[in-house]
């Protein structure tokens, strides 16, 4: 094996060798060795370059040598190193976990403590005895380092099992076979393997270690000593990644280092060669910029902007947004999956009060997800999880990658383009309020986009705009006069919010006032006024203004109270003119003039109007609700008036 191991932090005079490339042990077969891949901590001194080596990659250059220096699996370490000082070693150990971990290295270490003779009082190998320098430079013959991928016949376990019975090459020692890649044994390598695993000589100890321990068999995990390692948390990682920096003399951002552990994903591995291409690309700096164009990925701001284009519905913005990803060079598939990390950990703050303790993430990350959750609903951080792992699936297939981001960004933007449960659930609720509209003499086209409203779409289209969006062209029978369209102030008098922005129902419309308003006529008008603003305020602001009901009137300001527990919901409403300006101009047509409203936590005053308590001669018995007869309807009259349908044949049945 070209090993490459890193100096001993005590001999810092030693000059490792590169060991042979296989051993043939005594009674048995050839066993290439192969090195370790994890991370040790970084020495005082750089290591001494290795004759015919010019470079190292870093996960080779800083491999563990010791227990101490194994980062993120404690629970392991300081287990293994009590069992050596208490000599309890077991026969056998199963060593699972996800990649990049140090689970070969942490059975290398094992090694070199079973056969140290200068092993610490703490269970550490010296490093400096024969022993440990052979196993470092991969070239003891007690050490038998094996993957399985490559190994997995009824015949190399044979062989194993021919060397098991082979003694020590010294007097005393231990032999340790570690089985790498243990899962790709076949079923019957394994089953042949289950007797020498289960009673090996006194002198042998397997080591089996896999990404996969579910795929072994049972009878195998039965007869060895499990041990899990876990994936390293982002803060440890890049604490580690910060001191080897460091020791190489890069320029690294603390933000950089960050985002690298962030995407290594817990592997200590993926992290080094991660910071060692990016350090390569900016010629010794590492900065978040370097980070994002190694690896294809777009800013972190990208993710907030798709949730603002997807809580306005801008489906113009969210496709120049792909458009510029793509003219960048970000991955787009990679763009995706950031995309579902970044929307999961919105739902987890709507659901997770103790969220620093479920994800494992910066606080800077933790911030957004917490601001974007206040405007973004749980239902729709769900709508577009399901549409984005969807497109990810798409993407997986080999489909076109541009068009398949495009057409999930148009259906979660446009939900009435797209044909799941959740948008023709919206589409039915449109449908139902130009029924009600209808049903109320009122026109069924929706009203023209309110004053001071941005076209969302971002176009420059013609015609009405609905709350949606989306720019529509009603029928010629349909349009209304210009005369009753309300005058739009110009576009290029932006004015800050002040008391008069609070009255726009009155300028726009040119009603007056309401004289002798009573808290029972507003409460008579409010359930059309509910309905009549739902396609106006969008789902977010209909969910919140909802709660909201009828409180007190005092001349034409009427107040809206809303229960003391819906704090968040009242400060929503008291600082979005734009309710107060939909609500105000719906109340004015129904009440024929205009008032002012204002929110706030409570319960009902009394205005003073006896009109506003109904007596109970004034209310419905309800055995009147259910035997009053109600007004004849015709049924096809019903058919032909709102489906255009015709009466072709009338069969009459005399039974």
């Amino acid at each position: 094996m070209h090993g490459s191991p890193s100096p001993d932090p005590s001999d810092p005079g030693h000059s490792p060798h590169v060991g042979s490339a296989s051993i043939c042990a005594s009674g048995g077969g050839t066993f290439p060795f192969r090195t370790s891949n994890s991370l040790a901590a970084p020495p005082s001194e750089p290591p001494a370059t290795i004759a015919g080596v010019e470079y190292q990659a870093l996960y080779r250059k800083y491999r563990p040598q010791r227990f101490e220096d194994i980062i993120g699996q404690s629970h392991v370490t300081d287990t293994l190193a009590r069992e050596v000082q208490e000599s309890r070693v077991a026969h056998a150990y199963l060593f699972a976990g996800p990649r990049g971990t140090g689970k070969t290295t942490t059975a290398r270490i094992l090694a070199k403590a079973l056969n140290c003779t200068n092993l610490g009082e703490d269970g550490e190998p010296c490093n400096t005895c024969n022993s440990c320098v052979a196993v470092t430079e991969g070239s003891s013959l007690d050490v038998i380092e094996l993957d399985a991928a490559s190994h997995n016949s009824v015949d190399d376990i044979r062989d194993i099992r021919m060397s098991v019975t082979t003694v020590a090459s010294v007097g005393g020692a231990k032999r340790i076979f570690i089985l790498d890649e243990a899962h790709m044994l076949s079923k019957a390598a394994g089953n042949a393997l289950l007797k020498t695993l289960e009673e090996p000589p006194p002198h042998v100890h397997f080591v089996l270690a896999t990404t996969e321990p579910y795929k072994l068999l049972d009878t195998i995990r039965s007869r060895s000593q499990r041990f899990d390692f876990h994936n390293v948390a982002v803060e440890v990682l890049a604490g580690y990644l910060d001191r080897i920096g460091k020791a190489e003399k890069y320029l690294a951002e603390p933000s950089a280092l960050t985002a690298v552990a962030r995407h290594a994903r817990g592997s200590v591995r993926d992290a080094l060669s991660l910071l060692e291409q990016v350090a390569a690309l900016g010629d010794g700096s590492v900065e978040v910029r370097g980070v994002h164009r190694a690896l294809g990925l777009a800013d972190s701001e990208v993710y907030a902007n798709l949730a603002r284009a997807i809580m306005r519905q801008d489906a113009r913005a969210a496709i120049e947004m792909v458009a510029a990803l793509s003219a960048e060079g970000v991955d787009l598939r990679r763009f995706v999956t950031e995309g579902i990390a970044f929307f999961r950990g919105v739902f987890l703050a709507h659901y997770a009060p103790n969220l620093a303790e479920v994800a494992d993430e910066a606080a800077d990350v933790l911030e957004e997800w917490m601001r974007v959750s206040k405007e973004f609903s749980a239902p729709d951080v769900l709508r577009t999880l399901d549409h984005l792992a969807e497109a990810l699936l798409r993407l997986r297939e080999g489909r076109e990658e541009r068009l398949m981001v495009e057409i999930t960004l148009l259906k979660l933007t446009r939900p009435e383009t797209a044909s799941d449960p959740v948008s023709m659930t919206a589409r039915i609720e449109q449908l139902e309020q130009r029924v009600r509209r209808l049903s109320a003499g009122s026109p069924a086209t929706p009203r023209p986009a309110l004053s001071g409203v941005r076209d969302v779409a971002g176009g420059d289209a013609g015609g009405d705009v609905e709350a949606t969006g989306i720019p529509t062209t009603p029928p010629a029978a349909e349009v209304r006069p210009k005369a009753e369209l309300p005058e739009e102030p110009p576009a290029s008098e932006p004015a800050e919010p002040d008391e008069a922005s609070l009255e726009p129902a009155a300028a726009a419309l040119g009603r007056e006032p309401v004289a002798d308003l009573t808290l029972s006529q507003f409460e008579s008008v409010w359930p059309v006024l509910v309905a009549g603003v739902r396609d106006d305020l969008g789902p977010r602001r209909q969910a919140l203004f909802r709660e909201a009901s009828p409180g007190g009137v005092e001349g034409s300001m009427v107040t809206l109270i809303l229960p003391d527990h819906l704090a968040f919901h009242l400060e929503q409403l008291q600082t979005d003119d734009l309710v107060k300006q939909v609500v105000q101009e719906r109340a004015a047509e129904l009440l024929g003039g205009s008032i002012r409203i204002q929110f706030r936590a409570g319960s009902r005053t009394d205005d003073g109007d006896s009109s506003s308590v109904p007596d109970e001669e004034t209310l419905t018995d309800k055995h009147q609700l259910l035997e009053s007869p109600s007004a004849a309807t015709d049924p096809d009259a019903l058919v032909e008036g709102l489906l255009g349908g015709q009466v072709i044949e009338e069969i009459i049945d005399e039974n």
